[in-house]
């Protein structure tokens, strides 16, 4: 069994909803799920190699997230369920005769004996077996053969897209895994923001402007999501007994590296002062639309006008490294401060 620490003494009565974990796991030979294929090539081999005893221990605080989201996915879940939607489906002015149309999870005999149904499936896990693996999948929903998944996340997600890519390889898979239920070219993302400001949706261009709000992706076909299956399974074939060196680095788009930050110091004895404060900063993500080029530019420009002081640039960090369960033997995190 593994022991959970709680260094942050979080309440028991929290604790306990944290750990809680009703997950259906799937502890098989060769068996990969969706999401476990989308991690980086080192991500997928080298936890394995690291015994049991000598893993880093979890924390009560690291499934904070975790357990939010799949509360939020059995909420969204159960309202569904067992003629709920029903009753909020005339509060929303549907007719009676399009709420009877409504079936949830059918089996093939109810699908049959309806007429002209409106299908909806919930939370319903698939596998495929290829190349001598077994694939899985759990879609949150599939409403009318389009595929949907809600995420609970930042405002960022949304004004970046930076989570498109990902998005859209994930519906695909469960496309592949479902071609009977998903038919539908295009996936929704709905969007739960946790960090929504009404004043910034009123002023700010690009911005949001409600709480919860959808984006449809148009998938890969099932052929292509194929092929990049096939593809991936390759990769893991061939480095799964590398030595770990040899095992390809992850990109800086898979390390979810921030970008380099250009700080301007009017007085360059205080560039290397411990504490010191700059005296401007050029942050891609904030002014410069993820271009640091435009921004060590601005620097520079800057520091030309003033016609004194220096530039100091602040690699960017590899976001991903403090959650990923290779760090302690992967050689490529050396590389970089994670302080």
């Amino acid at each position: 069994m593994q022991i959970i620490t709680n260094r942050s003494e979080i309440s028991l009565e929290m604790a306990v909803w944290l750990i809680h974990d009703n997950y259906d796991y799937i502890d098989e030979p060769n068996y990969i799920s969706a999401t476990g294929l989308m991690k980086p090539i080192r991500q997928i081999i080298l936890p394995g190699r690291i015994p049991v005893e000598e893993r880093e221990p979890l924390d009560v605080e690291d499934l904070i997230s975790s357990a939010m989201g799949g509360a939020l996915h059995d909420s969204i879940e159960k309202s569904w369920l067992n003629g709920r939607h029903k009753l909020a489906l005339r509060k929303l002015g549907y007719p009676q005769h399009i709420i009877d149309r409504v079936l949830v999870n059918p089996t093939k005999e109810e699908l049959e004996a309806a007429k002209d149904p409106i299908t909806i499936y919930l939370e319903q896990r698939s596998f495929r077996e290829i190349d001598g693996y077994k694939i899985g999948g759990k879609f949150d929903m599939v409403c009318e053969g389009r595929v949907t998944d809600t995420k609970s996340t930042s405002v960022y997600k949304w004004i970046k897209g930076s989570g498109d890519d990902d998005y859209r390889l994930q519906m695909s898979i469960y496309r592949w895994l479902n071609p009977d239920k998903i038919t539908d070219d295009y996936g929704r993302i709905n969007f739960i923001f946790t960090d929504w400001s009404k004043f910034e949706a009123n002023t700010k261009d690009g911005y949001p402007p409600r709480r919860i709000m959808h984006r449809d992706i148009e998938l890969l076909s099932i052929e292509e999501t194929e092929a990049w299956i096939r593809d991936k399974l390759k990769l893991i074939e061939k480095y799964k007994d590398a030595p770990e060196h040899l095992i390809p680095e992850c990109t800086p788009e898979e390390l979810w590296m921030t970008a380099p930050l250009f700080k301007y110091y009017a007085d360059p004895a205080k560039a290397h002062q411990p504490g010191a404060r700059s005296s401007k900063n050029f942050d891609p993500s904030k002014d410069f639309n993820d271009d640091p080029l435009a921004a060590m530019r601005a620097a520079n420009a800057h520091l030309a006008e003033k016609g004194k002081g220096v530039i100091v640039t602040v690699p960017g960090k590899p976001k991903r490294c403090a959650y990923c369960p290779a760090f302690p033997i992967c050689s490529q995190k050396d590389k970089y401060n994670h302080d």
